[in-house]
């Protein structure tokens, strides 16, 4: 399998300016004492050529300080001192918080009580600034140097574990003991609450479909998580290269690697859960399996509670009184209401029920997001000599997963033109998914390249005699059109990026391809009696699919003829057209 990794752009994030430091002129002045944190990177023998800045720690009695204000909830005066100290530090070095504060400040990106339901005001700020300040220690530090591996462990918990009570593989709870937040505050935060990352990853998926007001927060925290893991897993991959590691311990060190190792290792059922977790839908099944991190936090503050926030002084002099007399509850006796999950629409069936399209436009939002973990861990478990997880059998799992999507979430799925994966990866899997659905008789491609079993290469000569040529294996519509749809991505694929020529063949290919798959979709059902039912047309979107991505294909084949003689190229305005009457949605 080709190792995936998808390229994606960090960019900067703003730091705060010098001038923030002055909400916390109260603080006495402290010995800025520089002391090393003890890192992986520090101490390779390649160290020297690291990009990143080395980190120090910070001094004891600002780290005392940074402590007793996030256990206040004092958040914006902690993240002003630590942005200042990044900013005004010298390019080599950048001070670091311990992990027992970066995981706070990492839980505050999602917690409910600095997003949703904010208990004072101003805490609706902390969740960005948290997220601004820990892109700016990653960029700073990277993901060595910044320990971020500590900072976001998940502790065996549950969401409704109770306060002053630890796991038993909460194993360095008595170390470093200066450094731990106590445990009344800690008891809140994500890394208790969580579970394991990947049970934190299926709710946020089923909020992106069901609760919007809880997706845009957790959406957040995910590119922030999948970013880290990028950069975890290049970076360690890179230091085993230089160092000439052959068993990779860097890269099996890695913090995604330690969160499968959460979910039973090389065990069915960890990969079982894993892929669960990554096509999480918010249907009954998956709420079930994968539900809210905090209790209730779906819901939002209720309209009284908003009201007694803004309550904060009372001067009866100036006839300031506080928000009282504006309460509708002064002058009526009903009760407040209580507040309601924000949800677009109960998914009661998943993704196969028709009830899901109207949660169509919410799913595809969140695509690019778990194809970038699927991306994370193929690339995990195809560098590592001994992985965590089967690669064959992640790619199977994938591969069968979104074969099965409706037919909007698959076009979706399986665009080359929005697609998170790499090139290769975006070969793999799509030849993966249309040798699912193609017919059994049809030419398997290792006959024709007897590599081919071990690379997935597509040549224009697999392409043209394994896969063009055929229907799909069921008369469904829907299956017929999927096809389609592959193969209209892989012609383009093959056209623009592969070096060998199609033969001259090619128009009468596809349009025996196509002609195939009409015939095949129009077989119709019939009654015991032998009479055609007349019903509405369930098919009719899928036809409509066939019928557009039909088109495209000929205009491909149009622009390759065109490119080949040398003349003028087809407009390729039709086949974007062409997408926007069939009314995907595209990310």
């Amino acid at each position: 399998m080709p190792p995936p990794l998808v390229n994606t752009g960090h960019s900067s994030s703003p730091l705060s300016s010098l001038d923030s430091f002055a909400t916390a002129t109260e603080s006495p002045q402290l010995d800025l004492t520089a002391t090393d944190i003890s890192s992986p990177v520090v101490h390779h023998p390649v160290a020297a050529e690291e990009p990143f800045s080395k980190a120090n720690q910070l001094p004891p009695e600002l780290k005392q300080h940074c402590q007793i204000y996030l256990e206040e909830n004092l958040y914006m005066i902690t993240l002003n001192l630590l942005n200042s100290l990044l900013s005004s530090s010298r390019n080599s070095q950048g001070y670091c918080p311990p992990a027992s504060q970066l995981s706070l400040l990492n839980s505050a990106i999602v917690n409910p009580k600095f997003t949703t339901k904010p208990k004072e005001e101003g805490w609706e700020e902390i969740s960005a600034e948290s997220l601004v300040y820990l892109r700016s220690l990653l960029g700073r530090l990277g993901p060595l140097n910044g320990r971020f591996k500590d900072a976001f462990r998940f502790v065996g918990s549950s969401r409704h574990h109770t306060p002053n009570s630890h796991s038993e593989d909460d194993t360095d709870y008595e170390s470093n003991k200066d450094d731990k937040i106590r445990p009344k505050y800690e008891e809140d935060s994500l890394w208790r609450r969580g579970q394991d990352f990947f049970h934190v990853v299926g709710w946020a998926f089923n909020c992106s479909v069901l609760y919007p007001n809880r997706w845009r927060h957790w959406r957040n925290w995910l590119e922030f998580m999948l970013d880290l893991l990028e950069q975890d897993l290049t970076e360690r991959h890179k230091l085993d290269v230089e160092g000439g590691a052959s068993d990779c311990p860097m890269l099996r060190d890695s913090i995604l690697a330690s969160y499968i190792g959460q979910r039973s290792g090389r065990s069915a059922g960890g990969l079982k859960w894993i892929m669960d977790a990554m096509f999480a839908d918010g249907s009954v099944a998956t709420s079930s399996r994968f539900q809210e991190v905090w209790v209730r936090e779906h819901r939002e503050l209720s309209r009284n509670a908003e009201k007694k926030r803004k309550r904060q002084t009372v001067n009866m002099e100036k006839n300031n009184f506080g928000g009282y007399l504006d309460d509708d509850s002064v002058y009526s006796s009903r009760a407040s209401e209580p507040p309601t999950p924000q949800k677009r629409r109960t998914n009661s069936g998943g993704l196969g029920d028709p009830d899901f399209q109207a949660l169509e436009p919410a799913y595809v939002e969140s695509i690019p997001l778990r194809q970038r973990l699927f991306s994370l861990l193929s690339y995990l478990c195809h560098h590592l000599p001994s992985s965590p997880l089967d690669v064959s059998d992640l790619y199977q799992r994938f591969e069968t997963t979104v074969k099965s999507l409706p037919l909007p979430i698959f076009t979706a799925f399986v665009n080359s033109q929005t697609s998170a994966l790499k090139l290769e990866s975006k070969v793999s899997t799509l030849q993966g998914i249309l040798l699912l659905l193609v017919p059994a008789s049809a030419l398997s491609p290792a006959k024709v390249d007897r590599s081919w079993q071990d690379n997935d290469n597509l040549t224009t000569e697999i392409l043209e005699r394994c896969f063009l040529p055929y229907p799909a294996n069921t008369i469904a519509v829907e299956d017929n059109a999927k096809v389609s749809v592959l193969l209209e991505h892989l012609l383009q694929m093959v056209w623009l990026n592969g070096t060998d020529k199609f033969s001259d063949k090619l128009r009468e290919i596809v349009e025996k391809g196509i002609t195939a798959r009409e015939l095949k979709a129009k077989k119709k059902k019939t009654s015991t009696r032998g009479r055609v039912i007349n019903v509405e047309d369930p098919d009719s979107e899928a036809r409509d699919v066939l019928d557009m991505s039909s088109q495209r294909l000929r205009t491909l084949v149009d622009l390759i003829e065109s490119a080949d003689e040398g003349t003028e190229p087809v407009d390729t305005d039709v086949m974007d057209e062409d997408e926007e009457s069939e009314g995907r949605v595209i990310v």
